[in-house]
């Protein structure tokens, strides 16, 4: 399939992931095209006839914009924007990313209000179809006059300059640009200026982490329902009229969800009489997930919908606008009506998208935290309610038991881990530090915390592995088990008695006071101790990862192992249709 690139076409997440995750070829609009033709000869012919200076034309950049160019060195004035700003640091960024940059700059440039050639867009989807990824470090960006070094990074390659990913192998552009038959091209007045300004590079990051942190809210969601039918909990928390009386749209949904997956759970149906369950209320970790993941997909679904709009938007500077009466333009100028209008302004600034990122860290952050409280009750026998002192296999003898460490372990790593969010999650953008000699004095920080961002994921996605491997071990401990322990202390008149001869009792001559309850066993039937179909599903898939824990082993490789299986989606796709 290979997609259109066009001037009258809004790019969605879809697309923007086909394009640079899965390789979809592309190619420019023919009617975009000929509008960019038509933009660069208007603005073309306007600069080359007036006398005043034209900032991004034949003017220096930066602080550098009192300084005139001669007509002469005006294409080495934008070959040398591009080699100069290419001061990228740290790590590569991965080439997804760099594909997504890539084409949310050509689509930028391809709606006609930068004065560029139809050929720089060109050259651009040449690249991407070719599979020439350039180098480009992670770090260098303050996220302010755009992301000047990672976009310069990306612009090197079209000048057959820099280094590039092609063939799984790092060459030297210009190598790479030969064996694909591509010539490198030369710029013209404004287009260097125009090909490293606008923040595409975090914004692309943002993108990609959007569609990752939607994954992981669903995985999280699944492992929510999935916990609260090992735990013996109800599905009443989640009902939809219970949320209709406070209808946050994310709590709704999230609910929803959760209600969904629980049903036809035989394992719930087994405990449903209040004899037997008895529990009014279930710890905040189960009773207010619907509420706290709501607000986490709240801050996913709000970061997606900014972000594509950033990705649809014009974020060069300057921008050519149509030259009319309203903005001073004279009906008698030859240029009038034309895309002449030369207007700096600071739509390269990455503010609108900092904050956008930032909330992903904060749903991040507060999943984890949620992840982490329900990893702490799996090992604690006096909250889970019958699963034992930290999942140890129930058939141990009592010897094993003594020697064995069971699951008491990964919550301590899940401990860490989550404190690992918590430190990465340094709010950049709240502290801006001047640059260009004060001429950029408020700057966003955004792509720092983007690329922070984007190298944190995995490690919400190892919490929640850790998770699934107590609700895989908790499931199968259920299995094993012939009785459901009741919640209700027994019997009143049992305690009445008690009571009476409490005041007989003596320590060391002092009386003291006791509290005693006890608790019935509801037998289970083998049957009735299965979670719902769904979730059994997953189990499935799961124990073939992470089996049921009968002794103690290393538990390292299998967790990653199912990090990266909940990373892939494999568990939301497991749920078949459940998330509408």
């Amino acid at each position: 399939m290979t997609r259109t690139l066009s001037h009258k076409h809004r790019l969605d997440l879809d697309d923007i992931l086909a394009i640079g995750v899965d390789k979809e070829k592309m190619q420019l609009d023919a009617e975009t095209r000929q509008m960019l033709q038509e933009r660069r000869e208007q603005i073309r012919n306007y600069v080359i006839r007036q006398e005043n200076p034209a900032y991004g034309f034949n003017r220096g950049f930066g602080h550098n914009v009192d300084l005139e160019v001669k007509a002469e060195q005006l294409e080495k004035l934008q070959e040398n924007l591009i080699i100069s700003h290419s001061v990228g640091m740290g790590d590569d960024a991965p080439t997804e990313i760099v594909r997504c940059a890539m084409l949310l700059r050509a689509h930028s440039l391809a709606q006609g209000f930068s004065g560029i050639r139809p050929e720089v867009v060109e050259n651009i989807i040449t690249l991407l179809n070719h599979d020439i990824v350039p180098v480009v470090p992670e770090l260098g960006s303050v996220g302010a006059s755009g992301d000047l070094a990672p976009l310069s990074h990306m612009a090197l390659a079209l000048l057959g300059k820099g280094k590039v990913y092609y063939k799984e192998q790092v060459l030297e552009a210009s190598d790479a640009l030969t064996r694909a038959g591509i010539k490198p091209m030369k710029l013209e007045m404004k287009e260097g200026l125009a090909l490293n300004n606008g923040v595409q590079f975090m914004t692309a990051i943002g993108l990609y982490c959007c569609r990752q942190m939607t994954i992981l809210l669903k995985t999280a969601t699944v492992q929510t329902a999935m916990t609260a039918q090992v735990m013996l909990a109800p599905e009443t928390p989640f009902r939809q009229d219970l949320h209709q009386l406070r209808p946050h749209p994310g709590s709704v949904k999230v609910a929803g969800w959760i209600y969904e997956l629980m049903k036809d759970s035989p394992l719930r149906e087994a405990h449903r009489d209040y004899n037997i369950d008895g529990e009014i209320q279930d710890p905040y970790n189960i009773r207010c997930a619907a509420q706290i993941l709501g607000s986490c997909q709240e801050l996913i679904e709000g970061c997606e919908k900014a972000l594509l709009r950033e990705a649809n938007s014009v974020t060069d500077n300057p921008i050519i606008l149509k030259a009319d009466r309203e903005n001073g333009w004279d009906e008698a100028d030859p240029f009038y009506g034309q895309y002449v209008d030369i207007v700096s302004g600071g739509h390269f600034h990455g503010m609108p998208i900092a904050i956008r990122i930032y909330n992903l860290f904060q749903a991040m952050g507060i999943m984890a935290s949620l992840v982490n409280r329900r990893c702490d009750r799996y090992v604690d026998e006096n909250r889970n309610k019958g699963l034992g002192r930290d999942l140890k296999w129930p058939k141990l003898s009592d010897s094993e038991r003594a020697i064995s460490s069971g699951m008491m372990i990964p919550e301590y790593s899940s401990a860490a881990l989550t404190s690992f969010i918590w430190g990465e999650m340094m709010p950049n953008h709240l502290f801006s530090i001047s640059t260009n000699t004060g001429q950029e004095d408020h700057v966003s920080m955004g792509t720092g915390l983007a690329v922070r961002l984007l190298k944190t994921l995995p490690r919400l996605a190892d919490l929640l592995s850790i998770e699934m491997a107590y609700i895989a071990q908790a499931a199968a401990i259920r299995k094993e088990l012939h009785y459901i322990p009741s919640s209700i202390p027994l019997y009143d008149e049992i305690k009445q008695k008690l009571s009476g001869i409490k005041e007989e009792l003596q320590v060391d001559g002092n009386p003291f006071e006791f509290d005693i309850q006890i608790k019935e066993h509801y037998p289970i039937s083998p049957e009735e101790r299965f979670l719902n179909p769904c979730c059994e599903t997953i189990l499935e898939s799961v124990y073939r990862i992470f089996p049921p824990v009968k002794k103690d082993r290393v538990f390292s490789d299998e967790l990653k192992a199912l990090s990266s299986f909940i990373s892939s989606g494999r568990i939301v796709e497991l749920t078949a249709g459940k998330f509408k």
